[in-house]
């Protein structure tokens, strides 16, 4: 509180004015903090909605890489009769999590090990029959 010059105390209408001057004041600087909040956050909305954007392509090119690896077992497994072949299965809730990365690198050494083992000699029931013998191990 402020005097006024004769030094005699302020009057309710210099009072008045210091209270909303004050209040005013404090207003402004409230609504200057809203401002700044309200810019900040947003930038986090922006920011949200490009990782967003960015997990969801992630997710497509795991997912088509999934697809792609699906679609040649099939082919690799269209011979083998015996084995029933079916859609693609859901994802596996229980699976631990890994990066799309780690996703698409399991999937690929996954389809390697098939399409190796697929490349070894198959097992049947005449490769465990004993081989005729020629005449010459007779000899």
């Amino acid at each position: 509180m402020s005097e006024d010059p004769s030094g005699r105390p302020p009057g309710a209408v210099e009072r008045y004015k210091e209270i909303t001057a004050t209040a005013t004041d404090a207003v402004e600087r409230m609504h200057e903090l809203e401002r700044k909040r309200a810019e900040q956050l947003e930038d986090e909305v922006v920011a949200g909605r490009e990782r967003i954007a960015e997990a969801e392509q992630q997710e497509e090119r795991v997912a088509e890489g999934v697809r792609s690896r699906w679609n040649a077992a099939m082919e690799a497994l269209w011979d083998e009769r015996w084995m029933r072949v079916t859609s693609i299965p859901a994802p596996d809730p229980s699976a631990p999590a890994a990066t799309p990365e780690e996703s698409l690198r399991s999937v690929q050494d996954a389809s390697l090990e098939l399409h190796e083992a697929l490349g070894k000699p198959r097992w049947s029931v005449t490769s465990l029959l004993p081989k005729p013998r020629s005449r010459r191990d007779e000899r």
